[in-house]
């Protein structure tokens, strides 16, 4: 009886083994592929491997300026989607007022609408406003599509918090401000931690807002990407960006699956 049970465990992991593991590795082998010994059916595995494809992207591409570009795109897009959802998280949690169901509802909007949509749409409105071809414009677009990351975390880490423990604050004398700063604000911190994650993924995975606002004078990793998976694919050179994008993302969310333990949360508490 307990026997099927135990299989299902296996099972789920043989699954995403293939899900996921398979792309990964077909990746990395069309990356290693040497234009001399061109990989076909019916190989299984490139006849010859070769770092001529990393070197050709490295050298012909302008992947090394979308690389920077990219992270520091992403990290201003989380800051200043943290320093926006931090107070309205705060104030859905802590006060009462007509509307508040609303901004729960539109603050997931972004990721409702289609991205070219929203990209089309601000980039009217940053013509207007001067900000289309600029690095501003673009961390204020990609921190729109972030909020809804961002704001959700902190908002649901908010609501986590037990009445009880704001009550024993204020009875022990404690002001807003150092509630928030003593009580809140340490036990939100997983919240804010995922919550960042998942905006600096995001906007490093952002296409069509940077493609419509951004390009051609800033360049970003998935710009990149999608200039080899046009009408002539070169399935080598886009899998070595793909990589380029994957790996330091998959490195980034096995951090944080190390840092976001159960007993993170309860540290918050020590700090009362």
């Amino acid at each position: 009886m307990n026997k099927p049970r135990a299989l299902v465990p296996w099972l789920l992991i043989a699954v995403a083994v293939v899900v996921v593991g398979v792309p990964v590795l077909m990746a990395v082998a069309w990356s290693l592929v040497d234009p001399d010994h061109p990989w076909s059916y019916p190989d299984v595995l490139p006849p010859s491997l070769s770092l001529f494809q990393w070197e050709f992207v490295f050298r012909v591409t302008g992947i090394v300026p979308a690389i920077g570009t990219s992270y520091l795109l992403a990290g201003c897009a989380t800051v200043l989607a943290f320093l926006l959802a931090l107070p309205m998280a705060y104030a859905i949690h802590r006060f009462d007022f007509r509307g508040k169901e609303a901004i729960r509802i539109l603050m997931l909007l972004p990721l409702i609408i289609p991205g070219m949509i929203v990209a089309l749409f601000l980039s009217r409105a940053f013509d207007f406003l001067g900000l289309s071809q600029t690095f501003l414009g673009l961390v204020l677009g990609h921190t729109l599509l972030g909020m809804p990351y961002m704001a959700r975390l902190l908002t649901t880490s908010f609501e986590a918090i037990p009445r009880d423990v704001s009550d024993a604050a204020s009875n022990l004398g404690a002001s807003e401000l150092v509630k928030f700063r003593l009580v809140y604000l340490p036990m939100v911190t997983p919240g804010i931690f995922a919550g960042g994650i998942f905006t600096f993924i995001a906007s490093m995975e952002e296409f069509a807002l940077t493609f419509v606002i951004g390009t051609p004078d800033y360049q970003t990793i998935p710009t990149v990407l999608f200039s080899f998976l046009g009408e002539r694919l070169v399935r080598a050179h886009a899998a070595v960006v793909s990589l380029i994008l994957l790996v330091p993302n998959m490195i980034l969310l096995f951090a944080a699956e190390r840092f976001l333990k159960s007993d993170f949360l309860a540290s918050g508490y020590s700090k009362l």
